[in-house]
């Protein structure tokens, strides 16, 4: 049986390797390996967003619905642990069972959250529809990567998971719950292309590893193979000897590096020092003496790479060690920038609102609470301002929520353009707005607060091309020098904004 020809479109390795069964085994085993030490990332996971779900639904659903799922949650992490506890003890006979294990504990999880987000859909008020959406969404996504190792073992958790709200969004029977349904599915096929694709780049990256590793060790009488096979390599691969100087470098290497084999075997420092960037945060660091020094392969997905032209760019590497008699070093590496910036704007969108950009609710918690505790450790007055537009459920009655979208994407830009970049602005939920203010008193909060409420009052909010309406916001301003809690702030804030709708709206109002 041949691997490549089955797991890739090069046409090269196909000539030089004929994988048998056993030695498909070995590799598959080596990604149960890989798999098993993910799995403590995988309980964190779990643990970190189930907490923070039951935090937030904790009165949206019965009390009693909600610790049954909490306690579902735990069980569910039990099998994980163990196989956390008990993967190192896998031997390559026993490796089906082993395979099975993990398929199983992925698939009750699944099941789990499933449960999960079918719950909340059914008792949680309709604001929180879009939180869960997210929230196992995020799940899915980021279970490619922990659970695409072993065949099958991320459809087991992927499935179930979002099976469910597909189900309960086809069971309301209109147009918009049809829409969200075939946007679910078309979501989960895209997830499972992408966690096959994982799954073959890491056994076909671990399978030309390995035969580098192979052909290097027999030197000259290798070469020219290992010239054709890395040539049709998406990764960069190049050698070095036992002093970190380069002898093999293939054309996807130079071209990522910008440095031709010939210039680079010239240089009179080692290659390591040259085109490593070393930080006392990456766990790469001499990541070729690490590998001569004990023997042992290397990975890091944190390393930096250095180009000709100065420039630096992330990579995902594998560095390996040669145990011929001349001794040396393999890397495989690939550039990870747009990986890197993915895990950027993911972490955009895990704090900001999604519709107007500004910080989101669980954003603006835990800021306030962080900007509370430094006011009050360098006696510095704080304030807070809660923003709300007067009438908003009329915009959307009468002219229909898109337009009703754009006028909270309005209000936040003129809330931006008003604060300082010191300032805090979040959406804490609907049409409600709120202000963190470091280092500002109670009459420059209410500058501000008079500014932003003149502002929204003049401007001509477009609704439809010629047509604009006019709106107007409540203002409720709190503000503290002493200790006081973000509870106690935001109630007093609160109770302003209520002042000055009571007062008839279109109000600035402080206590």
């Amino acid at each position: 049986m041949s691997f490549f020809s089955k797991k890739t479109k090069h046409a090269h390795p196909k000539q030089y390797i004929d994988y048998s069964e056993s030695e498909i085994n070995n590799l598959e085993f080596e990604q149960l390996l890989e798999a098993g030490r993910k799995v403590h990332l995988v309980i964190f996971g779990n643990l970190i967003i189930g907490l923070i779900t039951a935090l937030i639904m904790w009165d949206g659903l019965p009390k009693i619905m909600l610790t049954a799922w909490i306690t579902l949650l735990i069980i569910s992490i039990f099998p994980r642990i163990a196989i956390l506890l008990n993967y190192k003890k896998v031997r390559a006979e026993t490796l089906q069972r082993w395979q099975i294990y993990f398929i199983a504990a992925s698939l009750f999880s699944g099941i789990v959250w499933g449960i999960g987000a079918l719950l909340i859909e059914i008792y949680a008020p309709v604001i929180y529809h879009g939180f869960i959406a997210f929230i196992i969404g995020g799940i899915a996504a980021g279970g490619i990567a922990t659970n695409s190792f072993i065949r099958w073992n991320y459809p087991a958790f992927m499935v179930p998971m979002l099976s469910s709200i597909a189900i309960f969004y086809l069971y309301q029977n209109d147009i918009f719950h049809l829409l969200m349904a075939a946007m679910i599915v078309a979501f989960m096929i895209i997830l499972g292309s992408s966690a096959i694709t994982f799954r073959n780049n890491q056994f076909e990256k671990q399978a030309m590893l390995q035969l580098a590793t192979e052909s290097l060790n027999k030197l000259q009488d290798s070469e020219q193979r290992l010239k054709d096979i890395t040539t049709s390599m998406g990764e960069g691969v190049f050698v070095v000897n036992k002093a970190g100087f380069l002898t093999f470098i293939n054309p996807e290497g130079e071209r990522m590096l910008g440095w031709n084999f010939q210039e680079l075997k010239e240089n009179k420092e080692d290659l390591d020092s040259k085109i490593h960037v070393h930080s006392h945060n990456d766990p790469a660091e001499g990541l070729l003496k690490s590998v001569l020094k004990y023997g042992a392969t290397v990975y890091s997905t944190n390393a930096q790479f250095k180009r000709k032209d100065g420039t630096f760019f992330p990579v995902s590497s594998t560095a390996a060690p040669m145990h011929s008699k001349e001794g040396g070093v393999v890397v495989v590496f690939q550039d990870i920038t747009t990986q890197k910036e993915l895990e950027k704007k993911l972490e955009m969108l895990a704090l900001r609102d999604a519709l107007t950009g500004l910080y989101n609710r669980g954003k603006f918690d835990e800021t306030l609470k962080d900007e509370l505790t430094r006011a009050q450790r360098y006696k510095r007055s704080i304030s807070l301002l809660i923003l709300d537009i007067d009438f908003f459920k009329k915009v959307n009655d009468t002219y229909g929520h898109q337009a009703g979208d754009e006028v909270l994407k309005d209000i936040a830009n003129i809330i931006s353009s008003s604060i300082r970049n010191s300032d805090y602005a979040a959406r804490y939920g609907g049409e409600e707005f709120t202000v963190i203010l470091p280092e500002t008193d109670l009459t420059r909060a209410i500058e501000l607060a008079e500014r932003i409420r003149v502002t929204v009052a003049q401007k001509e909010f477009k609704i439809f091309e010629n047509d604009t309406i006019q709106l107007t916001v409540s203002i409720g301003v709190g503000s503290s020098s002493k200790e006081i809690s973000s509870e106690l702030l935001m109630k007093s804030a609160d109770s302003a904004l209520y002042k000055a709708k009571e007062n008839g709206r279109n109000r600035v109002e402080y206590i």
